[in-house]
């Protein structure tokens, strides 16, 4: 089954609607590098057994200024680096790598982020290979504390701001707020609650620590809780469209979609034009079988953004799988794919489309450019065999040849 059709729109629409939109042509290239990325590394596996350092080193090199250009993270790269220095006796050069990950984690105020744990244990390794086992404790130990405290209060962070007595009431709820904030952008949603409640009781009145704490409980599923909060600060804040949003998103966690629905329909009236709020209330119609609705919805988020590359995606599949209406399906993938020309999962989905409507021979096409634009994959050769079978019969040779193609790709990638 088509990958796109089983992904649930919610991590569709995961990156707000605007950076999708706008950014679709980097979206894609960032999905298909990936592919080559990952490609890359093997090679440079091969060249490291081989010996072959400076064919490997420039390798990694051409992959980090790939993704530098394209201003992605490159700690893998890095440590990629770091252990081929060590293996082909660049020690020094090693160390310094590792100690550069270490220093890309840190943040110097005294609250270490959980993503420097693993960075300071493969320094700790590092250095017990090369039988520095003393420098290696201190280390250690740091990381072993961060793991410790992970889900612990920040009860010192929070002290040193509930105790500042050059800090009036309103600052102090501001700075917990901002702690609370921080800790929800490093994915460490117990800190984030642990905060976000001290900020409650210190003002009931205000609506940012509920929502803050809403969020919190949110990533950990507590899904009552988070409502509660919710509630809480729409109570305070009654015209919050994106409070009211959230409150629909987890409404329709909750199996709640007429509350789900009165939410966002609260929320596009004040914001009438945001995107990814159109595009949950049309999940939610679909998901109700009001498919009419549905596409009324996503017709509406591209109106407000023609660049809107998922909204053309999921109409699509509305107008193919719930109005079996091919024809329109396909004038939705066509201008997707104006979007996303490289796209693989696009031209699956339009040679699926076209295989319903009996258009085996472009459907053929499709499958091709699909192997053309990744011929490691082996999902364009599956599709095409499939489509030769539907044609030629179940002995073509054609869709003998897929499959052998399928084969040889999966032994060269063992």
């Amino acid at each position: 089954m088509l990958k796109q059709v089983v992904i649930a729109f919610s991590s569709v629409v995961m990156l707000s609607s605007a950076c999708w939109a706008d950014d679709i042509e980097v979206q894609e290239k960032i999905r298909i590098k990936s592919g080559e990325w990952m490609a890359q590394m093997r090679q440079i596996d091969k060249l490291k057994a081989q010996k072959k350092w400076e064919d490997a080193e420039a390798a990694i090199r051409k992959i980090m200024a790939e993704r530098q250009e394209l201003k992605l993270d490159q700690s893998s790269e890095k440590r990629a680096m770091a252990e081929l220095y060590d293996a082909s006796g660049k020690t020094a050069e090693a160390e310094k790598l590792y100690k550069e990950l270490v220093a890309d984690r840190e943040t110097h105020d005294g609250i270490d982020d959980y993503t420097l744990m693993p960075q300071l244990k493969t320094y700790a390794e590092f250095l017990r290979k090369h039988g520095r086992a003393k420098e290696a404790v201190p280390i250690e130990k740091r990381a072993q504390a961060i793991e410790a405290d992970a889900n612990k209060p920040p009860t010192r962070q929070i002290a040193a701001i509930t105790g500042d007595a050059k800090l009036n009431d309103a600052d102090k709820y501001t700075k917990l707020c901002d702690l609370a904030q921080r800790y929800l952008d490093a994915d460490n949603a117990g800190k984030s609650a642990f905060a976000s409640a001290y900020a409650v009781k210190l003002d009931s009145k205000k609506a940012r620590a509920f929502k803050l704490r809403s969020q919190a409980y949110y990533q950990s599923d507590k899904l009552q809780p988070a409502l509660s909060d919710l509630n809480a600060g729409l109570r305070i804040e009654p015209k919050d469209a994106a409070g009211l949003f959230d409150r629909g998103k987890l409404y329709q966690s909750l199996n709640k979609p007429q509350q789900a629905l009165k939410d966002f329909d609260a929320s596009i009236s004040m914001r009438p034009g945001d995107v990814e709020t159109l595009g949950y209330r049309a999940k939610q119609y679909a998901e109700l079988g009001q498919t009419d609705k549905a596409i009324a919805d996503y017709t509406c988020a591209i109106k407000a953004n023609p660049r809107t590359h998922w909204a053309f995606i999921q109409r699509a599949l509305l107008y193919r799988d719930s109005k079996k209406d091919s024809v329109q399906a396909l004038k939705d993938i066509d201008r997707a794919l104006v979007l996303a020309p490289k796209s693989t999962e696009d031209w699956e989905l339009r040679a699926e489309t076209l295989m319903r409507a009996n258009r085996l021979k472009e459907a053929t096409a499709d499958a091709t450019k699909m192997i053309e634009l990744e011929p490691q994959n082996t999902t364009g050769y599956s599709l095409r065999s499939r489509i030769y079978k539907a044609i030629e019969g179940a002995k073509s040779k054609n869709a003998a040849a897929d499959l052998a193609s399928i084969e040889k790709l999966r032994k060269g990638a063992q």
